[in-house]
């Protein structure tokens, strides 16, 4: 017998599977709300406590990534060496003859994520996207023809615990202080994401080396693969691939090629996207994707929403959504676009060092701080930026247009929260649509 602990999205996919496939599994979560949206779902649903399970017959539980292992609720699996996955186990188990494209980082993931998902669809191939963006994974089994690529978006918390997961392609994008509210070192983050590397010279690694984090990453996975690619944006590489002055240099799969880059979607304007763009390029070239198809998807890319998303711009304002910001690092990325902010941040916190966003005062006119931390990170900003405490977007967005109506200058509304949404909202979503 199986347990799934945690019945949203991707816990609702194991049980979608599990009841498909007659797999006998009880099933919990902490929230009335969401068993009660399950069991209309799943009528037959069989629900039990982790202290009601017939631990005898259990055999390995499915926990939702929002949980940490650690969490006391798990003790009793724990000490009855109940082993637990994420569904990324799961997945990895189903998987047979599919070329997995993984992709994680603390920024940039899901863009890069989806680029390359149109990329292998512009060449017209079937292709599975999703993971920690959209789709759950075990949702490619509702499919009528299983596709030969998988391009999947991987969190810290999706990789904990998946030991038989590997990949054809793994990307690391970038790496930076986020879930310091679930790590209670830096390095355990260092570690999980880590687990995403391919040590088998068959596959291959895609890493920036932008960050120190990510560069030492890559200097132990280029020892154990020689399939390992560095990419950057910021400084010139031998034997790996950048970009200088609006080009694509390729000195990895040619000797000192520039490629210049005509046209890019303006979902992927901004520094930061050069990452994505890169790695997407890379990957087109280890599956041999035509480079003109390569600089059609970057020129044809939807952006996703709560990403830098324009809501709305004339000649007075422009509004932008970034809820998806739910570290400092994002926000912070975001607000190098633009001049004259006035800033939505807050929420639950991750870290409690506010001090690079203090750096980019110059930028914001004034911040309207939300959510659960309100009090403590206006207290670490205000003397240098200034702030308001509005407590949620109605009251923020409200002060917002109060405010502007004495400035002359075409101002930048952002929502930008920098921590996560799980204070007011589900998702950073329902924040973003809210």
């Amino acid at each position: 017998m199986k347990y799934v602990y945690g019945l949203n999205k991707s816990g609702l996919s194991i049980v979608n599977y599990f009841t498909k496939y007659n797999i006998p599994f009880v099933a919990w979560d902490d929230d009335q709300n969401t068993i009660k949206r399950a069991l209309l779902k799943y009528k037959n649903l069989k629900l039990q406590k982790p202290n009601e399970v017939n631990l005898s017959k259990l055999q390995e539980a499915y926990v939702t990534p929002g949980l940490d292992l650690k969490s006391k609720k798990l003790q009793i699996f724990k000490k009855n060496k109940i082993k637990m996955f994420r569904d990324l186990e799961l997945y990895s188990n189903l998987i047979s003859n599919q070329k997995i494209i993984s992709i994680t980082g603390t920024n940039g993931k899901s863009t890069t994520t989806k680029l390359i998902g149109d990329l292998i669809k512009k060449i017209n191939k079937n292709c599975f996207v999703g993971g920690n963006i959209g789709k759950p994974l075990l949702d490619f089994k509702n499919l009528k023809k299983i596709p030969k690529y998988h391009v999947i978006e991987l969190s810290s918390f999706q990789l904990e615990s998946a030991p038989s997961f590997k990949s054809f392609i793994s990307i690391l994008l970038n790496i930076s202080n986020d879930h310091m509210d679930r790590y209670t070192k830096f390095t355990n983050y260092l570690r999980e994401k880590k687990k995403i590397i391919n040590k088998n010279n068959y596959a291959y690694n895609i890493i920036s080396v932008d960050d120190k984090y990510s560069s030492s990453i890559y200097k132990e996975a280029r020892k154990i693969n020689k399939n390992t690619i560095p990419i950057s944006i910021k400084k010139e590489i031998k034997k790996g691939v950048f970009i200088k002055d609006n080009h694509i240099v390729d000195n990895f799969f040619y000797e000192n090629r520039n490629l210049f880059i005509k046209k890019i979607s303006s979902a992927l304007e901004g520094t930061f996207n050069l990452q994505n763009i890169l790695a997407t390029y890379v990957t087109s070239k280890i599956l041999d994707i035509n480079t003109n198809t390569f600089f059609q998807t970057i020129r044809d890319f939807q952006g996703l929403p709560h990403r830098l998303e324009k809501i709305f711009e004339n000649k007075k304002i422009l509004v932008i959504n970034n809820s998806k910001a739910t570290n400092l690092n994002s926000t912070i990325n975001s607000i190098l676009n633009y001049d004259n902010i006035y800033l939505i941040f807050g929420g639950k916190i991750k870290e409690r060092n506010f001090s690079e966003l203090i750096k980019f005062n110059k930028n914001i006119k004034k911040c309207y701080i939300i959510g659960k931390n309100s009090n403590l990170i206006f207290n670490k900003i205000y003397k240098k930026i200034n702030s308001e405490i509005c407590i949620d977007l109605k009251i923020a967005i409200k002060r917002i247009f109060f405010d502007i109506k004495s400035d002359k200058k075409k101002q930048t509304i952002l929502l930008s929260p920098g921590c996560s949404s799980y204070d007011q909202y589900d998702n950073f979503e329902q924040r973003g649509e809210k």
